[in-house]
């Protein structure tokens, strides 16, 4: 059956019936058009087909009310004429934006441009709001009732879509009909509507086609600083300027990184102030706020978090700027009162900008307080702000932000980023992009003993830096500062000095025959317990921390993974005991006394066979203060106890366990004995030959102030002792966690650079890592040491204190006492540091070297300041682009108005056959290399290197160049397939979705198979949504906990349906947070665009 209706199907598009007709109607002369909207893209594969005919025209409809309405506001106030023009002339450029990058597309694109400037194209724009209408005349050049004519009527514009050139074809209905009376109707039509319309000149496409790639040829240089200003042009053009209060330097560094964090706190609702320690992130985070309340209004409310030690120096900033009404300050500790409201706290949903200090505290995601942290930044804005945002801005402040792991970047990101819906340029999910780091990390840790493997650790980080650190974080160093001409002048200008950290100095101290043997024996008895990996060993075993681990199987069920609890605890143990001896003898002694005193104590409740496990009940403490064990049991009891779970019979245990014990009592009283007859101490007659001799040499310490560390509080006493009594200094000052409180004044006055009395009553002092965060040191410019601490990023910390802005000294002294050679091998603490720090400074760029004479340093490349590090180069690119902006703002405009596919050719002798292209969308941006072979992705940074020009240069004349248009589709291919993949949020293949929150997502569908309460279902839904999403660490742990207490056991959870949906409801309101639709703003997934190419002969 034949019909006149037709679709879009492959060989029945409206393509094909315009072809069909233009082939066998012989006296085709004319191809009139009324379209909706009209593609040049489509226009010039149909111009093809329509042959040699004389007369084209093409009407187009614009609604303008509607458009302008919607796009341009500004433009109400012009003629219709104007605006329909206007409009036009978008949608022209975005035809040629979104038109497949192809020679023969541009020069069918051309050719209409030419058509119409030789009169054989005419068009029109129709500005009304009513004409919907589509239709095509194919006429002769007189069309009366005996001549052939057509009219094909539908839903199809001139486009490839609507043409049906496009694969696959959207769906399209047509009806083509050629009854005189049907065409002349048409035609009728169209001649009322043309004459209505506005004539749309061939100066007018030659205007709109030189806001286009095809218009215009930038140089070389155009596209290197277009590059620059899509980069940093927010932070040139942002014109921001505070009042500072009377006594704050104004410093150009400390506003450049306002201008920057503040844009970020924008953009990602939250970022890593991260400035080496000492260069003022309290007062840049303090004109962030400041700068916050301003744009957010009256309502704003800041919730600042601090270590306790900085309550004081929080408060001061925030009064002097003027926003100290505007805060609570709570302590790092205290969190659960902004939860349980108690003390005058306002409510978590009330506070719109959070500032957490030292925020490297809250790295672990299994910690309580970071739990509780998690809580209150992900908990809604509840004040309609002025900046209308819901979700909470997090400054997270900390100069070591990465301690141990990447799993410590990633929790700290998780405070102000969800996994799943993540804003940062490139990484669709968080935990996607780091899980296999982290698995690779964890991979070479296992293999650090047996290899170097920081090279590898570095590449882990270089990435994670790259990728993510970079768009999330603002991070100077001191060489940054002084390598950048503006800063260091500035600077200068208002007499500050950056003090030079020089080369660690290592305190090596020789021990008698005697002491030598002594040592590495007693090393060798620590470390030389018997176990699967050393199965001859035959020295302590550390079996007191171990009885969970040697209880019959029968009485071990309770203990889950028993053999591991007991041998970690005897792994830290064995730590512990290394580093006492490492930290001064005499605090090893006391240590050595005290584990012989619990290994008895064990014992003894062997023989008494009454033998308690209780690890929350620190039993050996108990014992420690002569309690009985009935007293011990029935304190237990009192505090919730069962007794018969914590009080076992000896023959619970397997017999070699007390073979073990007895075995350690042994070994621990003959160590005992001998070191009751050590009474030298070469390490403490190291220091103080250097105490006398170099610490406070007037050449090196001007002030004739020293600060030193220690992590025992027991070498602390040791060394006060014996440098008041034996050396008779009375100006030493000990500081730790029971005093520090009532000494910060003294503190103050005797060692803070910045406080005005300048008091010599202390001029040493000794100090545990309490005073390592927040405190002022730098009257001091000689730090010692004493001993190492296993965070080899504390040393950053401790360093730090006497590396501040108003240091008056110009280098600073770091003295170290090494571990030993054997108690290396033996723990591997120097290798544990190295690998730490540097897998931070390759993440984070550092100052200098701090841990050890061999560590690579990568900005400082032994200790070479002149060369240049990643931010160096940043900060040189942002002025290059700034000058411009300054000095010639109407290149500068031009430039950033280069029309999107804006291309050059180059000839400059290297570099040959290859193009650099830079893509980018709404979800990221991308640089890419081509060569004939490859498509690799690039850095920004390694992007500028071949972009880079000067304005002189001219390009090479652009032609139909075959392998420059496959690298610039190679490019555009390789980024949509990437982004695909990484975007895929589908669970079959989830790697961020760990084994625990597969397991809760199981549990929570099991309760929504079983239930018929529709508002346990419902919350049921959401939590699911929090787990999917990654919102919070620790929500899935506690529903995998809910789960392992129901085992999967279908019956038991319908018995117990009525107490599950309180634990699901007490979890659905203790981590209530914005709905999906609050979550994800409205946002449509832009089709990546070529924003610039460019190609090398």
């Amino acid at each position: 059956m034949s019909t006149k209706f037709f679709n879009n199907r492959l060989g029945n598009t409206l393509f094909d019936k315009l072809k069909g007709i233009a082939s066998t109607m012989t006296t085709f002369d004319r191809f009139l058009a009324v379209v909706g909207f009209f593609r040049s893209s489509g226009y010039f594969k149909l111009r093809k087909e329509l042959g040699d005919i004389s007369e084209i025209k093409i009407l187009v409809g614009i609604n303008i009310d509607d458009i302008f309405r919607k796009h341009n506001k500004a433009l109400l106030m012009l003629s219709d004429e104007d605006k329909a023009k206007e409009i036009y002339n978008k949608d022209f450029k975005e035809d040629i934006i979104n038109a497949e990058y192809a020679p023969d597309v541009e020069n069918g694109i051309l050719q209409m441009c030419e058509d119409l400037a030789c009169g054989r194209l005419q068009m029109r724009i129709h500005a009304t709001k009513n004409l919907h209408a589509k239709f095509y005349l194919c006429l002769p050049q007189t069309h009366n009732e005996n001549s052939d004519g057509w009219v094909i009527m539908g839903s199809s514009n001139i486009s490839d879509s609507g043409l049906g050139i496009k694969q696959p074809p959207q769906y399209e209905l047509n009806v083509a009909m050629k009854d005189y009376d049907d065409v002349k109707y048409c035609s009728d039509e169209f001649w009322t509507l043309w004459n209505e319309a506005i004539p749309l000149t061939a100066e007018d496409i030659d205007k709109y086609k030189k806001k286009t790639y095809l218009g215009y040829q930038p140089t070389p240089y155009e596209l290197y600083i277009k590059v620059l200003i899509d980069t940093f042009g927010d932070q040139v053009e942002d014109d921001f300027s505070i009042q500072l209060p009377d006594g704050v330097k104004d410093l150009k560094y400390q506003k450049d990184a306002v201008i920057q964090g503040y844009q970020m706190l924008m953009q990602h609702n939250g970022l890593f102030l991260a400035d080496v320690v000492g260069l003022g992130k309290t007062m840049i985070a303090t004109m962030i706020a400041k700068r916050f309340v301003e744009s957010n209004g009256k309502n704003t409310n800041i919730l600042v978090i601090y270590p306790p030690a900085l309550e004081d120096n929080w408060k001061d900033t925030f009064k002097l700027f003027g926003i100290y009404k505007k805060a609570q300050f709570i302590t790092n500790g205290s969190l659960s009162k902004i939860l349980e409201g108690r003390d005058q706290y306002k409510d978590k949903e009330d506070f719109d900008l959070i500032i957490v200090d030292e925020a490297h505290g809250f790295r672990s995601d299994s910690s309580g307080k970071y739990d509780e942290l998690q809580k209150i930044c992900k908990s809604p804005c509840v004040n309609n702000g002025l900046l209308k945002s819901l979700q909470k801005k997090v400054m997270l402040l900390s100069a070591t932000p990465l301690n141990n792991r990447p799993d410590d970047l990633l929790n700290q990101l998780l405070l102000f980023q969800n996994s799943q819906s993540c804003t940062i340029d490139g990484i669709p999910n968080l935990k996607g992009f780091f899980a296999p780091l982290i698995d690779k990390y964890k991979k070479l840790m296992r293999e650090r003993d047996k290899r170097d493997v920081t090279s590898e650790v570095d590449k882990i980080y270089e990435q994670i830096r790259n990728k993510v650190i970079d768009k999330v974080t603002v991070r100077r160093t001191r060489n940054n500062i002084l390598n950048d001409p503006d800063y260091k002048a500035d600077i200068k200008s208002q007499g500050i000095i950056f003090p030079k950290i020089l080369p660690p100095n290592e305190l090596e101290y020789s021990m008698s025959r005697d002491t030598n043997d002594r040592f590495y024996e007693t090393l060798k008895q620590l470390t030389d317990g018997k176990s699967d990996t050393n199965p001859a060993g035959n020295g302590l075993n550390y079996a007191r921390y171990r009885a969970v681990e040697f209880l019959k199987p029968e009485y071990r069920k309770k203990y889950k993974n028993a053999a591991h609890i007991g041998q970690t605890l005897a792994g830290i143990y064995r730590v512990h005991m290394v580093k006492r001896l490492e930290s001064s003898f005499y605090a090893f002694k006391k240590s050595l006394r005290t584990l012989l005193n619990i290994t008895e104590d064990m014992i003894k409740m062997f023989e008494e066979n009454k033998v308690i496990i209780a690890p929350d009940l620190k039993v050996k403490d108990l014992q420690a203060k002569n309690m009985e064990l009935d007293e011990i049991i029935e304190y237990a009891v009192s505090k919730g106890y069962v007794a018969e779970d914590i009080v076992f019979t000896a023959d619970a245990f397997t017999p070699d366990f007390l073979e073990m014990l007895h075995h350690d009592r042994d070994i621990l009283k003959k160590l005992n004995a001998d070191w009751d007859k050590e009474n030298e101490d070469p390490k403490f007659d190291k220091f103080k030959e250097n105490l006398t001799r170099n610490f406070f040499d007037k050449k090196i310490n001007p002030s004739g102030k020293l600060v030193l560390f220690s992590e025992s509080v027991d070498t602390l006493n040791y060394l006060y002792e014996r440098l008041t009594k034996e050396l008779g200094r009375d100006d030493v000052l000990m500081v730790t966690a029971a005093n520090r409180n009532r000494l910060v004044q003294t503190i103050r006055e005797n060692f803070d650079a910045n406080y005005p009395s300048d008091s010599m009553r202390y001029n040493i002092i000794i100090t545990s890592d309490v005073l390592a965060e927040g405190v002022n040191l730098h009257r001091s410019n000689v730090i010692v040491n004493y001993d190492s601490p296993w965070n080899a990023t504390r040393l950053m910390q401790r360093i730090g204190r006497v590396n501040r802005i108003g240091s008056l000294a110009q280098y600073i002294y770091n003295y170290l006492f090494y571990p030993s050679r054997q108690g290396d091998k033996e723990i591997q603490l120097y290798k544990n540091a190295l690998v730490k720090l540097q897998g931070f400074h390759s993440a984070f760029g550092e100052d200098a070297q701090i841990y050890s004479k061999e560590e690579i340093v990568k900005e400082f490349q032994m200790f070479d300041n002149n060369v240049k590090d990643y931010i160096d180069k940043k900060i040189e690119l942002l002025r290059e682009v700034r000058d411009l902006y300054n000095n010639d703002r109407e290149l500068y405009h031009k430039i950033k108005a280069l029309p999107m596919k804006s291309r050059a050719m180059r000839d400059i002798g290297k570099h040959s056959g290859k193009s650099v292209v830079f893509v980018s969308s709404n979800i990221k941006t991308e640089f890419y290399l081509a060569t004939s072979t490859n498509i690799e992705t690039i850095d920004f940074l390694e992007a500028v290197e071949y972009l880079k020009a000067e304005p002189e240069e001219q390009p090479v004349p652009f032609s139909d160049d075959e392998q420059h248009y496959k690298h610039v589709n190679k490019a555009l291919e390789k980024y949509s397939t990437e982004y695909v993949e990484a975007a895929d949020t589908s669970s079959i293949n989830r790697p961020d979705l760990d084994k625990t929150s597969l397991e809760a997502n199981k549990f929570l569908r099991t309760i929504k198979q079983i239930t018929t309460d529709s508002e346990l279902v419902s919350q049921c839904n959401v939590l699911t949504g929090y787990i999917n999403e990654g919102i919070y660490a620790q929500l899935p742990r506690r529903l995998k906990k809910l789960s392992r207490e129901y085992k999967n056991d279908q019956k038991r959870i319908r018995e117990e349906e009525y107490k599950i949906k309180e634990e699901i409801k007490g979890l659905f309101e203790e981590y209530q947070t914005m709905d999906k639709e609050q979550r994800h703003d409205a946002q449509d997934i832009s089709n990546p665009q070529i924003v610039i190419s460019e190609s090398f002969k």
